[in-house]
């Protein structure tokens, strides 16, 4: 503050919270700033305000610096007690308001505080390919205060998706006013990924053995559509029965490299004498048979179907299934000639064939008799 400037001043007004009151003493050229309970500390914030008047003739000041006295706990004799302390001065037509702002260094032990805020859900962003890896997501973790020591320890990540991501480090100590941050990491999955991560906060408001701080991740599986083939050979028979039965084969699909929700269709038909149906269903129309195979998951296999006859069927026809963006799977059918059922032969009872039957079954049943009766 300069005295050229500065013509008078009166006593403040607008005091926070009782603490005190500023007096510009014009013989010292300060600003005396007074505690009314000696044994408070001020709190950080604006202490006071008052008028000064400025003489014209001089130009405004943007800012004075003000020397304070006489506060306990926080005043120039107590080297560290305040930060440096500016007054900003607003010009008007009459005169010009200082505000005169004070920061304690009172002793204040760290707390910590994150961005995002425990309890919430760190979402990764969608990704090309499973198995590489995702931009990191970062939680700041910054500590306030300016005493004692603050930590964030045993980092860790539970729950059924936890092989999908990582945590560095897994701990964090501060021993001043900084920020820090714990890195989560993610290697895309094939199905969406949750998980926990886990870490004890220990600070001046959670005293040890501390408190636990949780984080809910997500890592959501690309989108990639699953590669549909058979290893089913062609041709393929279907079995023997009697003529007239079905005889039925399995068509066997499977699916790799899908993930999320990628999904490819295939539709089944077939020809000639061939019948189809999803399995585990009885082969019973010629299609078309229609399905998603979405992610991760199998398709349904194919169940074949011919009518045998008296001859066998070389080519009884084909089963084609349509995949989405690849190459048609096409599988030719055959079946066995059906075996022909002989109904059993039947001797007449007025023939002379059942007369001897008769007879010599009645031979033997006499004979028995008479070995019965020699032993009584």
């Amino acid at each position: 503050m300069s005295a050229a400037n500065v013509v008078a001043a009166t006593t403040a007004s607008n005091i926070l919270g009782g603490l005190g009151n500023c007096i510009y003493d014009s013989g010292s050229n300060r600003i005396v700033l007074t505690a009314i309970n000696i044994n408070t500390d001020l709190s950080p914030g604006t202490a006071c305000s008052f008028d000064l008047v400025i003489d014209g003739s001089v130009p405004v000041p943007t800012a004075l610096a003000i020397e304070i006295f006489g506060t306990p706990g926080c005043n120039t004799t107590t080297p560290g007690s305040c930060t440096t302390t500016v007054v900003d001065v607003d010009a008007s037509t009459a005169g010009v308001q200082a505000h005169v702002s004070t920061t304690s260094n009172a002793p204040a032990p760290y707390v910590l505080n994150y961005a995002p805020p425990a309890g919430s859900t760190v979402t990764f962003t969608a990704g090309a390919a499973p198995g590489t890896a995702a931009p990191d997501e970062m939680i700041a973790v910054t500590a306030s205060g300016n005493t004692g020591t603050a930590s964030l320890t045993g980092c860790a990540i539970s729950g059924a998706g936890a092989s999908a991501f990582s945590v560095s480090p897994t701990s964090l100590t501060f021993n001043a006013a900084v920020t820090q941050n714990l890195t989560v990491g993610c290697s895309y999955p094939t199905s969406n990924a949750t998980a926990t991560l886990s870490c004890t906060e220990t600070d001046g408001d959670t005293a040890a053995p501390g408190a636990a701080r949780t984080w809910n991740l997500n890592c959501p599986a690309p989108a990639v559509a699953p590669t549909v083939t058979s290893p089913t050979a062609s041709p393929l028979s279907v079995s023997a029965g009697i003529v007239g039965a079905q005889g039925t084969a399995l068509i066997d699909l499977s699916a790799t490299g899908g993930s999320g929700t990628g999904s490819t269709a295939v539709s089944c038909t077939s020809t000639g004498t061939v019948l189809i149906a999803a399995a585990p269903a009885a082969p019973a129309g010629q299609g078309p048979v229609t399905f998603n195979v979405v992610g991760t998951a199998q398709p349904s296999d194919i169940r074949v179907g011919v009518p045998l006859t008296a001859a066998a069927q070389p080519n009884a026809g084909t089963v084609t299934c349509t995949v989405a963006g690849q190459p048609d799977i096409v599988i030719a059918v055959s079946a066995p000639a059906g075996t022909t059922v002989v109904p059993p032969q039947f001797i007449p009872s007025s023939s002379t064939w059942s007369a001897i039957a008769l007879l010599s079954l009645l031979g033997v049943f006499g004979l028995l008799a008479v070995g019965f009766r020699r032993q009584g």
